[in-house]
């Protein structure tokens, strides 16, 4: 899920992997049976004894690693806080959701009762137990305590939930729930050894202790000092594969230029995102690898759609957003912006996530001629020769368009200018730090157009929820809200039958190109970089090359 309103989440975390002394210590040969010599052996000096193999590092390059160690209240983060925590359900290679600490599970023919059978055996790093008692525990907790970054995703979704006995946890929903494995996908379970005595949301939400940070996962915490590392070590009781990795530390860097030559230097041995500007550079050295892959996340243009926020009226006449539409040169902003390796966007499902991507909507290409066309037969005239429209009660078609400082947000912003002027649509750019950004487009509505980017997950629940009038103040950015959609996310929500489910969301996607409150502007590739000389083994089937089942699977290089 991206965390999804935060561009970080948007955006994602670098890794880097470096191996300091891991030479692994050789075994003895078994002995042989040898013909007793004729002559007494010749004495030999004892051997020497060798070095034993060091701790196995990996070195995580980033320019961001968490805004801090309370995951009840941070949403952001999201590769540190999977290596610490468990889910129920986890996310699994290629969009699918795989055992996580349930074994299996079932739902019973009504679609309300759900049956997890929780593995025996799993302890939290501090040594308590986990057990069905305690995941019911954990989950109950959460949503009576608002713990903001995940509970959400449940509250008012689950109607009971408790243990059968220590390895039998059930759950009775309110309504059939077409998504519970997503759900439970966020379902990071937490002890109640830790948080057990805080019973009201801001005593949570202001606990900052290191048990913070203690789950089941495959890593612990050791340290963390902001704005420079986090050290993990390997969790060596882990239910699952124990890590190769002795040691994991994420490093941050200032900028993304200092992180790529750290890695060529060696200081470093990889990094989950590679600028587009460092991609060649990467390929060309022969200890680097770059991977880059089809990724969930879109970036768009969002268009203010709250019927109380500050843009002009014009706004809503969907003459002016089908004229943006195609005056958007989605080819010219991959190509400025991201060197070609994003893909130019339709609906806000990408096709990586295969069925749930509705193929069939009538999309709209680059094309200045029709954008001015479409103006042109709504009567939006140049009526003062200042090279902008006005609409029907004369204010000029001139919006405020606010990003981001990032000079990739103002190379983009750039290339929509220049495609709205030749269609008589002017906007003054308004670049801002992320915190004036987030509150002035999520919490305050003000704003005319605005570009942001989110990540997303393998089911497109998230993706979704976004336009959902419910929302508003929370993950719905564009203010939308209309009945149709709503009714269709409703359905979404509780069809159980997975063909039944891809009708609404084709559906809702169709909807929501045609409304526009986004215009949809790029797929995001995921691009990793990591030194082939240190480490190999990474799962090619993980969605992130350096992500929680990829990491596992890693080994330093012999």
């Amino acid at each position: 899920m991206k965390n999804n309103l935060w561009k970080l989440l948007a955006a994602v975390i670098v890794l880097a992997l470096l191996v300091a002394g891991c030479t692994p210590a050789t075994k003895a040969p078994e002995p042989t049976e040898t013909a007793k010599p004729t002559e007494p052996p010749v004495p030999t000096e004892p051997p020497v004894p060798t070095e034993p193999a060091g701790p196995v590092v990996m070195r995580v390059g980033t320019t961001y690693i968490w805004d801090g160690n309370n995951l009840g209240v941070e949403a952001s983060g999201w590769l540190v806080y999977r290596l610490l925590f468990d889910s129920i359900v986890e996310m699994g290679p290629k969009g699918t959701f795989i055992p996580g600490l349930a074994e299996e599970w079932s739902v019973d023919e009504s679609g309300l009762v759900w049956t997890f059978k929780i593995r025996e055996g799993v302890t939290f790093h501090d040594g308590t137990p986990c057990t069905a008692e305690d995941i019911a525990w954990s989950l109950t907790w959460m949503e009576e305590i608002s713990f903001d970054s995940i509970a959400w995703m449940w509250a008012g979704l689950f109607n009971e939930v408790v243990a059968l006995d220590d390895t039998t946890l059930q759950i009775t929903t309110v309504s059939p729930l077409s998504y519970m494995e997503y759900v439970l996908s966020y379902s990071f379970v937490v002890p109640r050894s830790v948080w057990g005595e805080m019973t009201d949301h801001d005593t949570m939400a202001a606990y900052t202790g290191e048990d913070a940070t203690i789950g089941t996962g495959p890593f612990k915490f050791v340290e963390w000092v902001p704005g420079e590392y986090i050290i993990l070590e390997k969790n060596e009781d882990y239910w699952g594969t124990v890590p190769a990795i002795d040691q994991l530390i994420f490093q941050q860097y200032a900028t993304e230029d200092s992180m790529v030559n750290a890695l060529l230097a060696g200081e470093i041995d990889g990094i989950t995102v590679v600028p587009a500007t460092a991609v060649e550079t990467l390929q060309s050295d022969p200890n680097t690898k770059v991977v880059i892959g089809e990724g969930w996340g879109v970036d768009e243009l969002t268009i203010n759609s709250y019927a109380e926020g500050t843009q002009p009226a014009s706004l809503g006449d969907p003459v002016v957003r089908l004229a943006m539409e195609y005056a958007i040169d989605r080819e010219q902003i991959n190509d400025v912006v991201y060197l070609g390796y994003f893909k130019p966007a339709t609906t806000i499902i990408a096709p990586v996530l295969g069925d749930w991507h509705n193929d069939e909507v009538e999309t709209i290409s680059f094309d200045i001629a029709m954008a001015n066309q479409v103006l042109d037969d709504a009567g939006y005239t140049d009526s003062d020769g200042d090279s902008v429209r006005e609409w029907s009660d004369a204010t000029p078609l001139k919006y405020r368009f606010l990003i981001d400082d990032a000079a990739s947000s103002a190379r983009l912003a750039e290339v929509i200018k220049n495609g709205f002027a030749q269609a008589g649509i002017a906007v003054e750019i308004e670049a801002v730090d992320y915190n004036t950004q987030l509150n002035n487009v999520l919490y305050n509505y003000d704003y005319d157009l605005t570009y942001w980017w989110w990540g997303a997950d393998p089911d497109p629940q998230f993706l979704a929820t976004v336009f959902s009038c419910g929302q508003f103040f929370w993950w719905n950015d564009s203010g939308y809200c209309n009945e149709d959609y709503e009714a269709l996310y409703s359905a979404s929500r509780t069809a159980i039958d997975r063909n039944e489910r891809i009708d609404y969301i084709w559906q809702m996607q169709e909807k929501i190109y045609n409304d526009r409150p986004w215009i949809v502007l790029l797929y995001r590739s995921v691009s990793a970089s990591y030194r082939v000389d240190r480490f190999t083994g990474f799962s090619s089937e993980d969605r992130y090359l350096f992500g929680k089942w990829s990491i596992l699977q890693a080994e330093p290089v012999q």
